[in-house]
């Protein structure tokens, strides 16, 4: 967390930025709140990869297919380094490098966040353990993507759709 951004609130992991149109802090309201309403906000996604390229996707009771790892930015937290917190804790990857895909503007599926979209690598071996689980991780290449977008669109969660849809998890 950047230190100093909001000296004198505690327990900032707790609160969040709410912003304006144009990703302006506008306020720090406590999360439940800011969610409850329905009002502007940020989050990361992050998508795995392996050496080969494919993506892992996670499934979430009640979601679907989706992201590799996904999260709210607390208030003063910058978008690279909540993907890296990320990185770091759900996939146990300390130095990897991060790439930026973009930032997917609010709408319904993202619960009216900013969500900038990353991706980092793993080695293939390690992403297969990962997806060993079929009911937990599952690896695809990006025409495996597209069609599971195309066919069974139903099976990803709401945000990945978008993203599929706005071509922000193409091969790089």
């Amino acid at each position: 967390m950047e230190q100093g951004l909001y000296p004198g609130l505690k327990n900032t992991a707790s609160l969040l930025e709410v912003v304006d149109e144009h990703n302006t802090p506008l306020c720090v309201m406590a999360a439940k709140d800011a969610l409850r309403l329905r009002l502007r906000h940020r989050a990361v996604a992050l998508l795995i990869r392996d050496s080969a390229g494919r993506a892992l996707l996670t499934f979430r009771a009640g979601r679907g297919w989706g992201f590799s790892s996904f999260a709210i930015v607390s208030a003063g937290q910058a978008f690279e380094t909540q993907a890296r917190s990320m990185l770091r804790e759900d996939w146990r990857e300390k130095d990897g490098r991060l790439w930026p895909l973009g930032i997917c503007p609010p709408c319904p599926e993202s619960r009216q966040a900013f969500v900038a979209l990353f991706e980092a690598r793993l080695p293939a071996a390690l992403a297969e353990q990962k997806a060993l689980d079929p009911e937990r991780g599952m690896l695809l290449d990006y025409d495996e993507l597209k069609g599971l977008r195309a066919h069974f669109d139903d099976l990803l969660s709401p945000f990945m759709r978008v993203a599929v849809q706005g071509g922000y998890v193409r091969p790089r």
